[in-house]
């Protein structure tokens, strides 16, 4: 049923006007009100947000535009709708590729991944139905995942006639389980993947978004320095050995240490209140 939308959806489109159809791939950028310091990007291509050339480009500019803003301490990543996160690839626009349009995809497509990865902040995902294909890398991708109890996983790509996304799947489920999906097109339900620890919270789906903001709030109320540091020392030692991974870690507390950030988290215990990070996030941003 997704696959026959997914392929549907250029043809639908090419009936409308050039206006209406550029108006089918939107990646929206907004600042929840109540979360002043959280990006939400929410992917808007209906019926399925299945991904062309073009929206990849556009949530990787997205995901990068963190870089320059030293306010935003969380992205929340979802889908528009109730039914997907992201079905994947858009197959009608892959079928129709050449070859040098196929080798771009392949190079934004793994610019966005690296963003998610990569970015400076936490990213959250918010998966509030399909996750499939590069969908499911991109929640392989984030770095806390909040998903409906009707949210469901999968690599249909043996069944759509392309290849990719085992490796990043193989990073957060046994093997045995990555050559299963991938082999097979068949797709796990979220209480699956929270039993693998995939998962951190199954909620109902109208909950979902609610809940990535209120975990996002948590990781906001951090000291901003030292959250940026502990992403950027997960992502350094991910691959390393356990003495070469201790060793960077052991640098890293060092440089925390000595942040002001350090010395308010420290105050602000033993004063039994909650630390204030505001002007040192103040005085970082006038940098």
């Amino acid at each position: 049923m997704v696959r026959q939308l997914i392929v549907g959806l250029p043809q639908a489109i090419a009936k409308e006007s050039p206006v209406d159809a550029s108006r089918i791939q939107r990646i929206h950028r907004s600042r929840p009100e109540g979360h002043p310091n959280v990006l939400l990007i929410t992917i808007d291509l209906p019926p399925v947000n299945a991904m062309t050339v073009a929206a990849h480009r556009e949530l990787r500019d997205a995901l990068r535009s963190v870089e320059d803003d030293s306010d935003i301490r969380c992205v929340v990543l979802t889908g528009a709708g109730d039914r997907s996160f992201v079905a994947g690839g858009d197959v009608a626009e892959l079928g129709a590729m050449d070859p040098e349009l196929a080798l771009e995809r392949t190079r934004v497509v793994r610019q966005v991944f690296d963003a998610i990865r990569r970015n400076p902040v936490p990213v959250i995902a918010a998966v509030n139905g399909y996750a499939l294909g590069s969908g499911l890398v991109m929640v392989s991708q984030c770095d806390i995942v909040i998903a409906a109890d009707t949210a469901t996983f999968g690599l249909p790509e043996i069944t759509v006639g392309v290849m990719g996304g085992t490796k990043h799947l193989a990073r957060i489920v046994p093997e045995k389980v990555m050559r299963w999906m991938a082999l097979t097109g068949n797709r796990v339900d979220a209480a699956y993947l929270e039993r693998l620890g995939v998962i951190q919270k199954v909620v109902a789906r109208d909950k979902v978004l609610a809940t990535a903001l209120e975990v996002a709030d948590g990781i906001c109320a951090k000291s901003p320095a030292a959250v940026r540091l502990m992403k950027e020392v997960i992502n350094l030692t991910e691959s390393m050995d356990l003495d070469n991974g201790y060793h960077v870690e052991t640098y890293a507390t060092a440089i925390i240490s000595a942040h002001p950030d350090s010395k308010e988290a420290a105050k602000a215990f033993k004063e039994k209140r909650t630390a204030d990070y505001s002007k040192t996030a103040t005085r970082a941003a006038r940098r």
